[in-house]
């Protein structure tokens, strides 16, 4: 019996779709998280994964992009998403998904995409196999790899970032999300309405981006909080002296009716007017 693995944070989501595939015949697990996603993919294995993007901890593409790096992608998996868009279901076709659905998804468009998902997974398998081994395809690519001088890396430690051109864009320019948001948000007193306009995004799709990225808000606001400096004992900080102007003098030689020139032209540039 084929068995599927459904990884979505919404309990409702979970439950519907767990109901309508063992009514179809397909035997059912669920995780809420990508933590629990991991776990139950370590301890079995699932003949199709349906994958929620927006989750509270790790997003579905990373935890997507996890499993096809280390290694751990070998079963399809179908990435699921409420508030797609077109380049989200680029990154996961580039990833490894065999497809991508958006929500609310219909139980014909369902139950479609997993059997043609199946077929799809298992031609791909059937192809990399009938392939000649790898160390033969690249052997010579390896070599004229080799002669390739490394890239410049640069690393920003005030920003968290490490600007690395080795690394696939894909993950440096997450890595450069990341480090944005957090660094205009401490400047704008953690304030998202703020970063919504800084940044030129609507309010609803930045809240999803930042969660996606994996930036609280919440933690970063405690740790602000926790790390400001503390008043002096016995009261608040001193306010600071209004700084004194300087006087412009006016008379009837030197006014609007009759001007003669400004009277800062009598001090110097060199000094401070007091």
């Amino acid at each position: 019996m084929t068995e599927i693995l459904i990884v979505d944070d919404e309990l409702g989501i979970r439950n519907i779709l767990s109901e309508i595939l063992v009514e179809s015949g397909y035997r059912v697990a669920t995780a809420a998280n990508a933590n629990e996603a991991r776990a139950k993919v370590a301890e079995r294995h699932y003949d199709l994964v349906l994958l929620d993007i927006w989750m509270p901890d790790t997003d579905g593409l990373a935890l997507l992009r996890e499993w096809k790096y280390g290694g751990l992608l070998n079963f399809p998996v179908i990435i699921m998403s409420g508030h797609g868009s077109l380049d989200h279901a680029q990154r996961a076709m580039d990833d490894g998904a065999v497809d991508f659905i958006e929500k609310p998804i219909s139980l014909k468009r369902l139950l479609s995409a997993i059997q043609l998902g199946l077929v799809k997974w298992h031609e791909q398998q059937r192809q990399a196999a009938e392939e000649p081994p790898p160390e033969k395809r690249t052997r010579g690519r390896r070599r004229s790899m080799q002669q390739i001088q490394r890239l410049p890396a640069y690393e920003m430690p005030d920003y968290g970032l490490v600007l690395d051109f080795n690394r696939p864009f894909r993950d440096q320019l997450m890595d450069f999300e990341r480090a944005y948001f957090k660094t205009v948000l401490n400047h704008l007193n953690h304030s998202m309405a703020e970063l919504a306009r800084h940044a030129g995004m609507e309010r609803t799709h930045l809240y999803r981006k930042v969660r996606s990225l994996g930036i609280n808000v919440e933690e970063m606001r405690e740790e602000a909080r926790r790390t400001a400096p503390t008043p002096p004992a016995g009261g608040s900080y001193a306010k600071p002296t209004r700084p004194v102007l300087a006087e412009i003098e006016t008379s009837d030689e030197n006014s609007i009716d009759n001007p003669t020139g400004s009277t800062l032209d009598r001090y110097p540039l060199n000094n401070t007017i007091k």
